[in-house]
């Protein structure tokens, strides 16, 4: 017992509880000198004033200078199995898909889009899908038109006529899912299903969304035969090979971190929704919290418990709950503490970023602001032009862009018929519409300077002027052949007029000539010239000298 000296014996927590003693002491020591350096001060105001824009004054916090995102233990799993993922650190399909139908002005122009479209989901010569020839100098037979005919069919019911063809998708909806996917996800895929024989017999439309390639180089796990698959929530679903799926995009890059993958316009507008978002977030605490936008200055020196204290009624002023700001209240003899309000017009800010984001988004989507019904900043006042050359100009891009795009997927699947569709080739017939308005205008344009009435009738394969006179009134086909030998310019007018007036008298006036010249050749009724007039004239005696 006497071993084990005088006290009580030291507990399992005696280092850390004397740590914590040391730590308590030095905080409670007052520091002699009780002024600090303006260096100090000024560095404190600079910590303040990046504080109230709530920058982080630090670069260890993760995903602020770089992102390093990370794949979960299925989608790694996935990735042995020779499954080539989308990127992590691209923009999810859930948040592209929950873009275009949650937020109004993408659903608004998706919507226009396909509104605008929906004429070319048909099998037509004139408008709508069609077939020209593969050598353009080759001449249209019957057999080879039978042969069009026969394609349309095969695209129009999206394959042949076998068992559970009224139940799968034809041309019209295919059409419009193609348009949203290419806008929302830039990938469209099909599957092709054939018979025993091997013939392709129907064209089925898949969720691109859910198909991903499979690394050539080991296959799915291992079978190098399948080349996609079908994932739903991370799982594989089903295995295609190569030539069971058509899977394109309509914008390719080389980017070696992004090829093989398409680059949607939502994709390439996300950050402008993120800052839509944020946008929306800032105008809502601007009009609940309502912290203060300025600065303050400190005229002399202060201790640093005033910093301090100075600082936490602050932090709690402009980062408190909702509607729980403190007023600062600071006692010192060192010197003035001013405020400076920086007046920032909050509405004015708010509604500027909201035009320009939109601007963007709009830009992204090669669309003018006109064709969704939006009047932004920059939009055309009343007093201005009409802004319709605008808009025909922006629809024909974008669309001539999309539908160029389905003629090259429609055209992969037709190859795969070739042996029945030989020698011909897919297109879109009336992506370069014109204008009835427009085509009035440069026909009139034509027959007032260049071209007679006749000569723009026969162009557009219509009879002409005089034939259809004779036609409704039965006039005499020579009077009226040349009705339509005009051209409307007034100049023209007089000048034709004056050359059929002077024919008329030419021709009146010759005829003329000719019979009195008959009656002067006729022995019988001249006798002016006879002996025996002459003979009997009596002398004129006027004219005698």
């Amino acid at each position: 017992m006497g071993n084990l000296g005088s006290g009580r014996p030291r507990g399992k927590d005696y280092q850390k509880n004397l740590e914590k003693r040391i730590r308590l002491s030095k905080s409670k020591q007052v520091t002699q000198d009780n002024t600090i350096n303006a260096n100090v001060i000024n560095e404190r105001l600079l910590h303040l004033a990046k504080s109230f824009f709530n920058t982080v004054n630090s670069q260890s916090v993760a995903g602020r200078l770089s992102k390093n995102p990370t794949y979960t233990y299925q989608q790694y799993q996935n990735i042995r199995d020779g499954v080539l993922l989308r990127p992590i650190w691209r923009v999810p399909y859930e948040i592209l898909r929950n873009a275009s139908y949650g937020t109004s002005i993408i659903s608004a122009i998706h919507t226009v889009r396909v509104d605008g479209l929906s004429r070319f989901a048909r099998i037509s010569k004139k408008e709508g899908l069609w077939f020209r020839m593969e050598e353009e100098d080759e001449e249209v037979t019957e057999e080879i038109e039978l042969r069009k005919k026969a394609c349309g069919k095969f695209f129009e019911k999206m394959g042949d006529l076998v068992d559970g063809w009224q139940n799968r998708d034809h041309f019209f909806p295919v059409f419009e899912m193609m348009i949203r996917d290419t806008l929302t996800l830039d990938s469209i895929s099909f599957w092709l299903i054939r018979n025993a024989l091997g013939k392709l017999i129907e064209v089925r439309y898949l969720d691109p969304a859910t198909i991903f390639p499979v690394d050539p180089k080991i296959g799915y796990r291992g079978d190098k035969s399948i080349a996609y698959v079908q994932m739903i929530d991370n799982t594989v679903v089903e295995s295609f090979s190569a030539s069971e799926i058509v899977w394109n995009h309509k914008n390719h890059l080389s980017d070696v971190q992004m090829r093989g993958f398409g680059f949607s316009p939502l994709e390439a507008c996300i950050l402008d929704l993120t800052g839509v978002i944020n946008t929306l977030k800032f105008n809502r605490d601007r009009f609940t919290r309502q912290p203060p936008a300025g600065f303050l200055s400190v005229l002399g020196d202060l201790s640093p418990e005033t910093i301090e204290s100075l600082e936490l009624q602050w932090q709690e002023m402009i980062s408190g709950m909702d509607d729980s700001h403190k007023i600062p209240i600071l006692g010192t003899s060192a010197g003035e503490v001013s405020w400076t309000p920086l007046n920032l017009p909050n509405d004015m800010v708010f509604k500027d970023f909201i035009q320009w984001l939109v601007s963007f988004v709009l830009m992204g989507h090669g669309m003018d602001s006109a064709e969704v019904g939006l009047h932004l900043i920059n939009s055309p006042a009343m007093s201005e032009a009409n802004p319709r050359d605008k808009i025909k100009i922006s629809i024909t891009r974008s669309e001539k862009a999309l539908l160029t795009s389905f003629e090259h997927t429609l055209g992969q699947i037709k190859d795969f018929r070739n042996e029945d569709f030989p020698g011909i080739v897919v297109e879109f017939v009336g992506k370069d519409p014109e204008d009835e308005k427009d085509k009035i205008a440069k026909w009139k344009e034509e027959v007032t300077n260049i071209k007679l009435i006749d000569e723009i009738r026969r162009a557009n394969d219509l009879p002409l002027i005089g034939d259809t006179l004779v036609d409704l009134y039965g006039v005499d086909p020579e009077q009226y052949k040349m009705s339509g030998a005009l051209i409307l310019n007034p100049t023209y007018q007089q000048y034709f007029g004056q050359i059929q007036a002077q024919g008329g008298q030419v021709l009146s006036s010759g005829k003329q000539g000719f019979e009195e010249d008959e009656d002067y050749q006729n022995p019988e009724n001249d006798s002016y010239n006879s002996p025996e007039e002459d003979f009997n004239m009596e002398p004129d005696y006027d004219l005698t000298f």
